[in-house]
Formats: C-alpha cells, sequence, structure tokens
C-alpha cells in the first residue's frame, strides 16, 4: 500500500506530549508508525500547528441535524425548549429510514471533518410512522450502523429506551410513538445488534432514556438482562 507522512513539531501522543513526530499512514487512513525525535525527510508535509487525537462525539441523535436551524429564533414570546421539542417530534414523526441514514452519513462526514473520529449515536426513532415496528426490527439501527461504516466513523450505538411520558408511568404521548419499546422487545434488539456492532468494530450499548421515561422496574429489568 502507498504511504503518506507527515511531520508534526509538537503531538500528543499516548505517552504525552512529543516533539519532532513523524506521523506515516497507508491509503485506508490507518496510521501505520509514529516516530517522536525524528528528522523531517525532504518533501515531507509539515503539520501547521499541534497534532491532536481524534476526538469523540459523546451525545448524538443523528436525525436532529437535518431540522438544525428550524428552531433558533423566537417564533412567540412564549417560545422555549417545549416548543423546541414540539417540533422536534413533528421532525421525528415524519422521517423514513432512506432520510435517516442519508442524514447520518453527512452528518458524520461533518464530524470527521471537524476532527471527530468516533461518536456516541443515542438512537431512539425506532419504529414507522405509526408506531409499528418494521418488519427488521432493527431497521434504523441499520441505517445508523451504514451510515458510520460508509463514512469511516467510530461508533458507540446507543438504543434507547423510553416507555412513558412522564413519572408515575404517564402514558407515552401522540409525539414519542416512535420511540416505544417494551424491555423484553428492547433487550431482543440488543442480541440481535450484537454480532452486527461486532462485525463492524462499532460498540454496542444501553440508554435509558431518563428517570420519567424508564419506570424503575423496567430500569431493573433492563439492567438484569444486559
Amino acid at each position: 500500500m502507498n504511504e503518506q507522512s507527515l511531520f508534526a513539531e509538537h503531538a500528543l501522543l499516548p505517552s504525552g506530549w512529543a516533539c519532532d513526530v513523524l506521523l506515516s499512514w497507508n491509503n485506508q487512513g490507518v496510521i501505520t508508525a509514529v516516530k517522536a525525535q525524528a528528522v523531517c525527510p525532504e518533501a515531507t508535509p509539515r503539520a501547521a500547528g499541534p497534532l491532536l487525537p481524534g476526538m469523540p462525539n459523546l451525545h448524538s441523535h443523528a436525525f436532529q441535524r437535518a431540522f438544525g436551524g428550524l428552531t433558533e429564533y423566537r417564533g412567540a414570546a412564549q417560545d422555549s425548549f417545549w416548543s423546541w421539542r414540539s417540533l422536534m417530534y413533528r421532525f421525528a414523526a415524519a422521517i423514513t429510514p432512506e432520510q435517516l441514514e442519508a442524514i447520518a452519513t453527512g452528518l458524520y462526514v461533518e464530524m470527521l471533518e471537524a476532527g471527530y473520529t468516533s461518536v456516541c449515536e443515542f438512537h431512539y426513532v425506532h419504529h414507522d410512522h405509526d408506531g409499528r415496528p418494521y418488519a427488521d426490527d432493527a431497521a434504523l439501527s441499520m441505517c445508523l450502523l451504514r451510515a458510520a461504516a460508509r463514512a469511516g466513523m467510530g461508533l458507540t450505538l446507543l438504543p434507547v429506551l423510553y416507555q412513558t411520558s412522564g413519572f408515575g408511568a404517564a402514558p407515552p404521548s401522540e409525539g414519542q410513538r416512535r420511540f416505544i419499546r417494551s424491555t423484553d422487545n428492547m433487550l431482543a434488539l440488543l442480541q440481535k445488534l450484537k454480532p452486527l456492532c461486532e462485525a463492524q468494530g462499532a460498540r454496542l450499548g444501553l440508554a435509558p432514556h431518563s428517570l420519567r421515561a424508564v419506570p424503575p422496574d423496567s430500569l431493573r429489568e433492563a439492567l438484569a438482562g444486559l
């Protein structure tokens, strides 16, 4: 494989800051060599500043990227987080699997361009427009896995457990119909996704949405089933 190199006067390595660092990588983007206290070979590009490892994005809801800008203004005096959430619910209710995959792919490319090389994706749009499971219950999770693979983004997929709209097991609202999963159903999804994530080199976890959206008994059952 053809290799490329870059020389940096300063770079943050696992052992700490180092000087005169020569990095090499192959045409798949995999780093093949890191040498500190090196001499810069002739014609090797020099970094404009210090080099840092790729950053993780620790909290992403990929589909929300597509309505960025729609709520960054006050439409009425009483607008607040709750009016933002209403628009988010409307957007989540309309998105298709194909749109989700396209949005996520573009978002992950944007993240890479900004220096993020891995992302924790909190994924809670699980079902179709009417809140019914797709024929493949993992369909929307697979959209995110494919998006990360295509973009070259490291992924931690975190399906979100979401069951109630408020404390005391308040029933979910109409806007939350695509989010809802029983505990058993979520554990079954994780079992299905586990080998698929492992094959891609992605990580898999579970994200209970909140204390208001996951009753205590469900949380205990979910933890026991992992």
